[in-house]
């Protein structure tokens, strides 16, 4: 009886069991999601709003639960833009077999009760900021089939434990910062079909061992500091489809091997150092849709087999030492099998010989061709018009002679053409103006001639126009003021003439230069207020005069002004120092005259100025630009002075103002007592003074040097009235306090004489005027 009595006892607890554990266990999950819902910082999109505990927590936004247990199985978060940690309880929920949290701003390190979830399929965490290390212990995950942590700041080493995960399918752990080798683990993932480490630190030789896992599909390496050969146990990996080991430091030679991936479609080499051929072999990759090799040392030819390659889409061989092998460009002529091909780089090599017109037989798709950087000659194809879905094309840096085929301006889909560098002559073709779509022009670096076209001015999304270094003359023309979209304009060292445009002038989205220096333009440089984005502006070296406009200031984006080799007189606007982002500075070679506005010392940001060959006086500022400043930045102003090389120091009276004791000064006392004469009226009561009288009964004041130096405090720069071609006018207050003019005449010009009765003018409102004389 008792052993029956102790049956049902036992029997009982069993049964009793579960239903307990049950309802502690919902209890856990609801709290284990309440604990995630605390620890966030911030629900933009209010996303959690019912995770409430008057609703049932199955019905929570997001949350699916197992219709038997009642228990948390689907966590799915995606993109909800969550920002804080993600709590440590998520790892009570035992039941979860999802957990995507993808596309969120969630922080902090991952929780190490991950490991807990022994149910977990699928773990989608990319696109977060969570840092920190891998824990291990997600490694005791042993269900797990896809696991995403891509794009996270995720640092260590990749823990060794993930080799555990005997039923991964699927690894990214790409775009974080991880570092050190490959863990040679990672090769029991028998199951593995995708495995993405790219961009991060990882370093070492890449595991010879990677090539048992032979379900590997997708191999992604790229943008890590590998280093060693290719291994040619890769080859074992007969289903790979996508290869990528581009940017890394590997070296030698490509393997024959790699030939074997039948069903192999894309494969990146690229920017590493391997050298040696391309090996032929590859033809036999038929299944082939990329293939980039680009930046490497490779040598030899192109394998003239790729054309049977029909499915190739993107062929990049830019930048290594690939040459026609005596057959010149044939390797084009083959390609034009590749009905499928829209991308052709085989810029930045030796290839030679002439331009095909094949070229014009290379599949309809083509977008991008570049030929850059090469020694091709002759003269470009029209065929190559046939290309109508032809959106880039590069031809620079060549040696192509002829004419521009005036066919391209019936290319539809052309953003960028590219032709600088070569020998081409004749005009730009007008038709240019029909390629709606184009957005970039460069045909610098030629021998082209006649006028700019107006018609470029039809381009309305035209970005960057550049035609420098060519023999281009006549006017710029009004029409590229209609160019709203341009963000460059260089039309420097050709022979263009005229003034520039209003309605280039007034260009506002210029935003990187504007560049029109070496040419014959005159007149005064207009108004540029509108350029507010522009970062350089160079106008030198042409005929520009007038005074400095002071729109100029403006700019504020100016990082680089260069007005030198013109003929801008005047003073230099104090306005330029609010350019505050200003670094380069030139204004030599212009009749600038006046004192250098003392405040471009408190430019911080400028570091080079050069003021020379000028006509600036008075004392050179100290700090900022000039502490450093190179003599040279200051020679040809013979009234400058101060503390550099070749400059004479400034003199200073008894009040510490300088002087210009260095020059020989020869007062000539001439004076019209204005306060004299006006008391003479008033005393004998005239009514009409008769200024001849006057001017033979009054006597000249004679006034000492001292007595010059103390009115006008050492001819201090504060007291200049202005400077001319022949000399500089100061105001003074002689110690009777009458105020005068002082005329500083340049004696080695034979003309300094005529100029005091041209300025003599600007003197009448002061009371007596002097003169003195330099040698």
């Amino acid at each position: 009886m008792l052993s029956v009595l102790v049956f049902l006892l036992l029997n009982l607890a069993v049964i009793a069991q579960p239903a307990g554990t049950s309802h502690n266990s919902t209890f856990s999950d609801q709290q284990a999601l309440t604990a995630f819902k605390k620890s966030l910082i911030l629900d933009p999109f209010n996303s959690l709003q019912n995770w409430s505990p008057s609703l049932s927590f199955c019905n929570w936004t997001g949350v699916i639960c197992s219709s038997r247990r009642e228990r948390v199985a689907y966590l799915n978060l995606r993109g909800k833009g969550l920002v804080g940690p993600i709590s440590p309880l998520v790892g009570n929920l035992s039941f979860l077999r999802v957990l995507d949290l993808f596309n969120n701003s969630l922080q902090g390190p991952l929780p190490y009760q991950l490991g807990k979830l022994f149910r977990l399929r699928i773990l989608r965490l990319s696109y977060n900021r969570l840092e920190g290390p891998i824990p291990s212990t997600i490694g005791d995950c042993n269900s797990l089939q896809i696991l995403s942590l891509y794009f996270n700041h995720l640092s260590g080493s990749i823990p060794s434990q993930l080799g555990l995960l005997s039923s991964l399918e699927v690894l990214f752990l790409g775009t974080n910062q991880l570092a050190g080798p490959v863990p040679p683990s990672l090769t029991n993932l028998s199951s593995l079909t995708q495995l993405y480490l790219n961009e991060n630190k990882l370093n070492g030789g890449i595991p010879v061992e990677l090539g048992v896992l032979t379900q590997l599909e997708v191999l992604n390496l790229e943008k890590n500091k590998f280093s060693g050969p290719i291994p040619r146990a890769l080859s074992n990996c007969t289903r790979l489809q996508v290869l990528s080991l581009l940017d890394n430091q590997l070296t030698a030679y490509i393997p024959w091997q790699l030939c074997k991936l039948s069903e192999l479609q894309k494969l990146y080499l690229g920017e590493n150092q391997f050298n040696r051929e391309i090996h032929g072999c590859f033809s036999n990759c038929t299944l082939l849709q990329h293939l980039d090799l680009n930046d490497n040392n490779l040598s030899g030819t192109v394998p003239l087999a790729f054309g049977r390659l029909l499915h190739l889409q993107r062929l990049k061989l830019f930048k290594n030492n690939l040459d026609g092998g005596g057959r010149g460009l044939s390797i084009l002529t083959a390609l034009t099998n590749c009905s499928s091909l829209e991308i052709i780089d085989f810029g930045f090599n030796r290839f030679s010989g002439v331009l095909p017109s094949s070229v014009g037989q290379l599949s309809s798709k083509i977008s991008i061709f570049m030929m850059d950087h090469n020694q091709i000659e002759g003269s470009i194809p029209d065929e190559i018009s046939n290309l109508t879905k032809l959106d880039t094309l590069d031809l620079g840096a060549n040696s192509f002679n002829g004419t521009i085929p005036s066919t391209l301006g019936g290319l539809p889909s052309l953003q960028r053409l590219y032709m600088y560098g070569n020998n081409l002559h004749g005009t730009i073709p007008k038709s240019l103006g029909q390629a709606k779509n184009l957005g970039l022009l460069h045909l610098s670096d030629n021998m082209l001639s006649g006028e700019i076209p107006g018609d470029l001015g039809i381009l309305s999304q035209l970005r960057r126009l550049l035609l420098s270094y060519n023999n281009l003359s006549g006017k710029i023309p009004a029409n590229l003021g209609r160019c709203q979209a341009l963000e460059k304009l260089d039309l420097s060292y050709n022979k263009l003439i005229g003034n520039i445009p209003p309605e280039v002038a007034s260009l506002q989205n210029i935003q990187f230069f504007f560049n029109v220096s070496n040419n014959l333009l005159h007149g005064g440089v207009l108004e540029m207020s509108k350029m507010t984005m522009v970062q350089a502006i160079d106008v030198s070296h042409n005929l520009f005069s007038g005074e400095i406009p002071i729109v100029l200031e403006s700019c504020k984006a100016l990082e680089y002004l260069s007005l030198s080799w013109n003929s801008f007189a005047g003073p230099i606007p104090q306005s330029l120092a609010n350019l505050q982002n200003l670094q380069y500075m030139d204004l030599s070679c212009n009749n600038l005259s006046g004192a250098i506005p003392v405040v471009f010392k408190e430019m911080k940001m400028l570091q080079k100025i050069n003021l020379s060959s000028n006509r600036l006086v008075g004392e050179v500022p100290n700090g900022g630009v000039f502490t450093a400043l190179d003599a040279s930045a200051l020679t040809g102003n013979l009234g400058l002075c101060g503390t550099w090389v070749n400059l004479p120091p400034c003199s200073y009276s008894k009040d510490k103002h300088p002087s210009i004791s260095k020059k020989v000064i020869i007062p000539i006392a001439i004076a019209i007592v204005i306060i004299f004469m006006s008391f003479l009226a008033i005393f004998y009561g005239w009514r009409r003074i008769n200024w001849n009288i006057i001017s033979r009964k009054v006597e000249p004041v004679k006034v000492t040097y001292e007595q010059l130096v103390d009115a006008t405090d050492g001819f201090n720069v504060a007291n200049l009235l202005g400077t001319g071609k022949f000399g500089s006018v100061y105001k003074g207050i002689l110690n009777s306090g009458k105020n005068i003019a002082v005329k500083v005449l340049n004696l080695q010009d034979e003309n300094g004489h005529k100029s005091f009765s041209r300025e003599c003018n600007i003197l009448k409102r002061f009371g007596e005027m002097a003169l003195s004389s330099r040698r």
